[in-house]
């Protein structure tokens, strides 16, 4: 009989392999959190430069600086 883990967030098993590469969470709970997490993410062109992605508000804030 294979292994199973419980979930975090709902307490269902999930298999075991998952668990052991680290995540502590279903496929669907993880979804969810995963998506959570990247609605915080913005992409912001940089003048002479590629996209960058920014995780934090205010570092997003401080990128244009130019005076007017």
């Amino acid at each position: 009989m294979p292994k199973k883990a419980s979930c975090y967030s709902c307490g269902n098993d999930y298999n075991y392999r998952r668990k052991m590469l680290g995540y502590n969470y279903c496929l669907d709970c993880g979804d969810i959190r995963a998506e959570r997490q990247r609605d915080t993410w913005c992409i912001v062109p940089m003048p002479k430069q590629a996209y960058t992605l920014v995780t934090r508000k205010a570092d997003l804030l401080h990128l244009n600086q130019k005076t007017r």
